[in-house]
C-alpha cells in the first residue's frame, strides 16, 4: 500500500469514527438545548433561553426525592456488588474451582438477560420477603446487575498480574487476608474502582428494575421521568436528562482517569521488584 493510499485509509477511517460517534451522541446532545427553551413544551430548536426549568427542579420536592432515592439505592447496591463481583473474580482466576467457565456464564448472566425479565423474577421474590415496602428490594436487585460488571473488571485486572507475587507473600508468611490486602488489592484496586464506577452507573440509569422493584417513595429519577413522560411533556425532562448526562459523563471521566492510572501502576519500579523476588 502506498503512502497516498494509506493515508486514504486513515482520513477514511477517522471520518466513519467521526460519524458514529454523531450518531451515538446527537439524541443525548439535542436534549440539551431543548432543556433550555422558554416554551412549556419540548421543541427543537428551542424558543430562546432560559433557566426557568433548572430553577423549578431544585425547588420539586419531588424531583429532589428522586434523585436522593437514586442515591441512597445506587451507592449501596455499588458496594455490594463491588464485594461479590471481587470475591467472585478472585474465586474464578485464582481459585483452583471446576467448571470455571460454567461459573463465569452464570456470574455474567444478568449481564446478557433482558432485564425485564430480571425484574419479573425479582419481583414475586421480594414480595414474599416482604422487601418492597423500602430500599431493600431495590438495591438487591441493582446489585445483581451491577455484579457482572465488577466481575469483568476485577477479572481483567487480575489477569495482568502472575498469582507468583501473592504466593511469595504467603511464603514470606503473610496470610491469605494480609496477602490480599498488602499484594493483591493494591494491583488490583483501579479494577476494583472501575468496576463499582461502572455499578453505580448502571444503577443511576435503570428504569425497569426501579418500576418493579421501587414505589412512591423510593422511586428513582429514571421512574420519574418514565411517569412524567405520561403526563407533562414539559422541559423540565429534558432539564433532569441534561444533570444525568453531565453526571454520567463525569463518572465515565472518572472511570477513564482510573484506567490511565493502573499501567503507570503496572510498570512501577516497586512492582517489578516485587515480580523479580517472586519469580526468584
Amino acid at each position: 500500500m502506498t503512502g497516498k493510499s494509506r493515508l486514504l485509509a486513515r482520513a477514511a477511517f477517522a471520518i466513519f469514527v467521526a460519524l458514529s460517534f454523531l450518531y451515538l451522541m446527537l439524541p443525548s446532545l439535542i436534549v440539551v438545548p431543548m432543556s433550555f427553551s422558554r416554551l412549556a413544551y419540548l421543541s427543537f430548536p428551542p424558543t430562546g433561553f432560559s433557566l426557568h426549568w433548572y430553577a423549578g427542579l431544585a425547588s420539586n420536592a419531588a424531583w429532589r426525592g428522586a434523585a436522593a432515592n437514586s442515591f441512597l439505592i445506587g451507592l449501596p447496591a455499588a458496594l455490594i456488588a463491588v464485594a461479590l463481583g471481587t470475591a467472585a473474580a478472585l474465586a474464578v482466576e485464582r481459585g483452583a474451582i471446576r467448571w470455571s467457565m460454567l461459573a463465569i456464564a452464570f456470574i455474567v448472566a444478568p449481564m446478557m438477560l433482558p432485564h425485564v425479565i430480571l425484574a419479573i423474577g425479582l419481583y414475586p421474590v421480594m414480595l414474599d420477603l416482604g422487601l418492597l415496602h423500602g430500599y431493600f428490594g431495590a438495591i438487591i436487585g441493582h446489585a445483581v446487575i451491577g455484579l457482572p460488571l465488577v466481575f469483568v473488571s476485577v477479572s481483567a485486572a487480575l489477569r495482568n498480574y502472575p498469582p507468583n507475587i501473592e504466593l511469595a507473600a504467603m511464603i514470606c508468611g503473610a496470610d491469605r487476608l494480609r496477602s490480599f490486602l498488602h499484594v493483591t488489592f493494591p494491583m488490583i484496586r483501579m479494577g476494583v474502582l472501575g468496576g463499582g464506577i461502572l455499578a453505580f452507573s448502571a444503577s443511576f440509569d435503570e428504569l425497569m428494575l426501579s418500576l418493579f422493584l421501587t414505589n412512591t417513595g423510593t422511586r428513582t429519577l429514571p421512574r420519574l421521568i418514565w411517569e412524567q413522560l405520561n403526563d407533562f411533556l414539559t422541559p423540565t425532562i429534558a432539564a433532569v436528562a441534561t444533570l444525568i448526562f453531565a453526571f454520567s459523563l463525569l463518572l465515565f471521566a472518572a472511570l477513564a482517569a482510573s484506567g490511565r492510572r493502573a499501567p503507570a501502576m503496572a510498570s512501577s519500579p516497586a512492582l517489578r521488584a516485587d515480580e523479580a523476588t517472586a519469580h526468584a
